[in-house]
């Protein structure tokens, strides 16, 4: 007698595979590191370290709401949800990371390119094809 949970081990090979074959934009993840000077502002200026990078899927999503949030002296800017989907060896994503999209593929929608947002979760699970991060992009 089989066993689902030995049926779904065996298939998740293939899965990880047909997951990242949906990948075809290019991102970076980066962490928070300090601040440096920006050469031509002279203002300090948050500074990054790579942590990873390579191919990805990104998705609009409705699992966090869009909203407008009213800052300093009534400046208006919105806040707008983004899954990105990794392969599952993309590993130390932490909430806080910042994720770029750097490259967009054929298919894709040109828009996506430069896309940055902050992660605010990396939705790691039993049996996962790809790594899911919930990020949120600030947009004035």
């Amino acid at each position: 007698m089989t066993v689902l949970g030995d049926d779904i081990a065996a298939a998740l090979p293939e899965l990880r595979a047909q997951a990242e074959s949906l990948m075809v934009d290019a991102c970076k993840v980066e962490r928070p590191d300090g601040t440096t000077l920006d050469p031509v502002t002279l203002e300090e200026v948050p500074a990054f370290v790579l942590v990873w990078e390579g191919p990805c899927r990104v998705q609009r999503s409705g699992a966090l709401s869009p909203r407008e949030q009213s800052g300093a002296a009534g400046y208006e800017f919105g806040v707008d949800s983004v899954l990105a989907q990794l392969p599952l060896d993309a590993l130390d994503i932490k909430r806080g990371h910042r994720f770029t999209v750097t490259a967009v593929g054929d298919v894709s929608d040109p828009d996506l390119l430069g896309l940055v947002a902050t992660v605010q979760a990396n939705m790691a699970k039993t049996h996962a094809s790809k790594r899911t991060l919930v990020c949120e992009e600030v947009t004035a």
